[in-house]
């Protein structure tokens, strides 16, 4: 049959082709978009990043289909430099020149093309620490004292989240679940993300009092007790 006639041609043919495939993907450009988180860099020592407009930039990449595979591997960061900024807003340009795209690529456009950042002092404040307790002892049970220790600690943020901060909570726990003295190891309950502890990450050691109540006056039981103990001295 033809089919089988002058195999070696036939296969020498079929390899150009392919070859030739092959250099025509590589050689044609193609575009693709590309999100890359910001990563902040140099930031002052006496401030804190309270505000972000956004956490990525969209990027449009384009070259050939193998250099932008490459620069998905590559381009993992947006890097933003805030060396000397102050307290207050600040908005800076997003630069394509900061990122190094491979050979055969390259960065056609951003978005956005600013980025605004809110800046706060950055302060140190030391404030109270109180247990959570949540709901009541057990039926027959009651609480006769809490203790915590460290009583106070060290605080460190945003000025404007510890301006009006007089004492700091723990994670919650349950009294309900208690049937007698306890002691805990919990962490604070900071709520903010602009605020942390200057002074260590140690847990908060809560020793909670819980003792059964007492009977009360003229109980029946009592008085049965107390007689038995009449008749014995008899």
């Amino acid at each position: 049959m033809w089919l089988f006639r002058n195999p070696l041609y036939k296969l020498l043919a079929l390899l150009v082709a392919v070859l030739l495939w092959a250099s025509a993907q590589g050689i044609r450009s193609v575009e693709q978009s590309l999100d890359v988180p910001i990563v902040l860099e140099d930031i002052p020592p006496e401030v804190v990043v309270v505000g972000l407009s956004v956490a990525e930039v969209n990027l449009r990449i384009v070259g050939s289909r193998a250099a932008v595979r490459r620069a998905e591997r590559q381009l993992t960061r947006y890097p933003l430099s805030l060396r000397g900024l102050k307290p207050g807003e600040a908005r800076l340009a997003v630069e394509s020149e900061r990122l190094s795209p491979p050979r055969g690529a390259r960065v056609t456009a951003r978005s956005p093309s600013l980025v605004t950042l809110r800046l706060d002092h950055r302060v140190e404040k030391r404030v109270r620490v109180r247990a959570d307790l949540v709901g009541e002892p057990p039926a027959g049970y009651r609480l006769t004292g809490v203790e915590v220790e460290p009583k106070e600690v060290v605080l460190e943020g945003a000025r404007t989240a510890l301006r009006k901060l007089r004492e700091v909570l723990t994670e919650r726990i349950e009294l309900g679940t208690l049937r007698g003295p306890a002691e805990e190891e919990v962490r604070l309950a900071l709520g903010s993300a602009h605020i942390w502890r200057a002074d260590g990450e140690g847990p908060i050691q809560v020793r909670i009092r819980i003792e059964p109540l007492a009977p009360p006056d003229g109980d029946s039981s009592s008085d049965t007790a107390r007689s038995r103990r009449g008749e014995d001295q008899v």
